[in-house]
């Protein structure tokens, strides 16, 4: 992934920034063979955006299909000098009543990561693009898969859900929850995959997900995810246990721990 984020020491000697996110610069996927080299890299011109966080990649055909948590700006390095600083990060975060999630935005929302699809044809050198989920969805980030399927085609994805009121309060990331992603099962909304959300209590957030396989599993989503929860209101910290077949039940357990784990 080459996305418009530059590194540019004389940019900061002469006061800018070390870090930029270039907003009309090229973006590009690179695709390599297993066993190639520098040399043998395609690269796929796609639009500009900021993505740090895949799912998964696999071959269709003569399409290498990427999925990924992709936003249209960078909250890396933050806002630039002489803006309001956190003024700055509530408007990209805050999403805007009644507006869609359209490429065509300015302000609003840019810092929303949400499941995106690139199709590359190796082929042809042709790219298809969609967003995977609709706008009535909650932003998504940190998103993870049954490692058995690491460049297989999958049918689940999971990912920790964004909780806009504490985003647009701190200017901070936060995660209010979790969601299963069913790639092959397609939503009532034109085009988007169905969506399965597993939210928490009220001021309690996690970090650090992660897919765990049930050994002897039959199917991909045998399995749990496990992620550190802190409770803000008793300032407890636990680890909660999810079954992933039944994600929209309560933890199968909450482990209370000893001392906080940060987000």
């Amino acid at each position: 992934m080459d996305c418009p984020l530059t590194v540019d020491v004389n940019r900061l000697i002469h006061g800018g920034k070390l870090i930029k996110y270039e907003s009309e610069g090229n973006a590009r996927i690179g695709i390599m063979p297993r066993y190639g080299d520098a040399g043998s890299i395609h690269w796929f011109k796609v639009k500009p955006n900021c993505t740090f966080h895949i799912f998964n990649c696999f071959e269709d055909g003569d399409e290498v299909v990427v999925w990924g948590c992709r936003a249209l700006a960078s909250a890396i390095p933050g806002p630039d000098p002489g803006s309001k600083e956190f003024a700055w990060f509530p408007t990209k975060f805050k999403p805007a009543p009644g507006k869609p999630f359209e490429d065509a935005i300015s302000e609003d929302q840019l810092l929303f990561h949400r499941p995106y699809e690139w199709r590359l044809n190796v082929r042809t050198g042709a790219v298809k693009e969609r967003n995977l989920i609709g706008a009535n969805n909650f932003p998504m980030e940190f998103p993870m898969i049954n490692g058995a399927f690491t460049g297989l085609k999958n049918k689940y994805g999971y990912t920790q859900v964004c909780h806009c009121d504490s985003i647009a309060a701190t200017g901070m990331g936060r995660f209010g929850g979790l969601a299963k992603l069913f790639f092959e099962e397609q939503n009532t909304e034109e085009g988007s995959i169905k969506v399965e959300y597993h939210m928490f209590e009220r001021n309690t957030y996690c970090s650090g997900a992660a897919f765990v396989r049930k050994e002897g599993g039959a199917e991909e989503d045998d399995g749990w995810i496990i992620t550190f929860v802190h409770h803000e209101d008793t300032n407890i910290c636990q680890a909660y246990i999810i079954d992933t077949k039944n994600f929209l039940d309560e933890p199968v357990a909450k482990i209370t721990l000893p001392c906080r784990v940060p987000d």
